[in-house]
């Protein structure tokens, strides 16, 4: 399915503790009408409070503690649902579905806009289950609304450089770290694909993001290697290899310097 949306408090009543934690295969919305708690997303943890938007993306992993009071709306779509034309919309320029060090993956709205935000979701909700002529279209365009208002209260909270050139290299750089992370470690392979030299690819880095190239690199890494220790049985020797390591023992040191412990103490840890 390429998209589903439902009453939080509903979707809630369908999870047990077993289902936490888990990894997502799709972008997902959840927006927070009432409640308190804690939302853990990629091993970082998030207050829960009223009027509260979190955005997920493909691929994370989260877990939540909410309180037994918690309503409001989940909305779970796949990338090829979501296509737009304008450049600044799509998923990838959307500052708060991207993997920068120094984004919060959320937005708290004011009574006014939450009021706006909970119509959109209603509406959604009636298209979804009425299923009449041209619904995808209705849906995108009334989620497009959501990600609009969205990006307005998040824009001037982004602690990211103000240069657009920079910015714009920063997104460019994480999507090639998104899918090659496994086969290129050095910051001079992305340099080079991004036609600039590896010294300003870590200043531009450092400057927007406060964390160097080849720590947002090492970053990516690490955190595919948590995924993969808690959600598979797959041995670390096993793990150094897919992850595009020829010797384990130097795997080890990398994910022991970023997170103080081994891959195997922190599965047992976190398991």
């Amino acid at each position: 399915m390429k998209l589903d949306v439902r009453r939080l408090e509903d979707h809630l009543k369908t999870l047990s503790s077993a289902d936490f934690p888990h990894r997502h295969d799709f972008y997902n919305l959840i927006y927070i009408k009432q409640g308190s708690g804690t939302h853990d997303i990629d091993f970082k943890r998030l207050i829960v409070e009223p009027n509260q938007m979190f955005f997920m993306n493909d691929g994370q992993v989260h877990e939540w503690n909410l309180s037994a009071d918690t309503v409001g709306y989940t909305l779970f779509f796949k990338k090829e649902f979501y296509e737009v034309i304008e450049k600044g919309l799509s998923l990838q320029a959307l500052p708060f579905f991207n993997k920068s060090n120094n984004d919060a993956p959320m937005v708290v709205f004011s009574d006014e806009d939450c009021l706006r935000i909970e119509n959109l979701f209603e509406e959604i909700i009636i298209e979804f289950k009425g299923n009449k002529p041209h619904r995808d279209t209705l849906i995108k365009s009334l989620l497009k609304i959501i990600l609009i208002r969205s990006l307005r209260i998040y824009q001037p909270l982004f602690k990211g450089d103000s240069t657009d050139l920079n910015v714009s290299k920063i997104r460019s750089f994480e999507m090639l770290i998104e899918r090659h992370f496994k086969e290129y470690k050095s910051v001079k392979d992305f340099a080079y694909k991004l036609n600039i030299t590896a010294n300003y690819l870590n200043a531009i880095c450092t400057k927007t993001v406060g964390r160097t190239a080849g720590e947002l690199i090492r970053d990516r890494v690490v955190l595919e290697a948590k995924r993969l220790l808690l959600h598979s049985s797959i041995s670390v020797y096993e793990m150094s290899y897919h992850l595009g390591y020829d010797d384990c023992s130097y795997f080890i040191r990398v994910f022991k310097k970023d997170v103080g412990s081994t891959p195997e103490q922190f599965r047992l840890i976190n398991r």
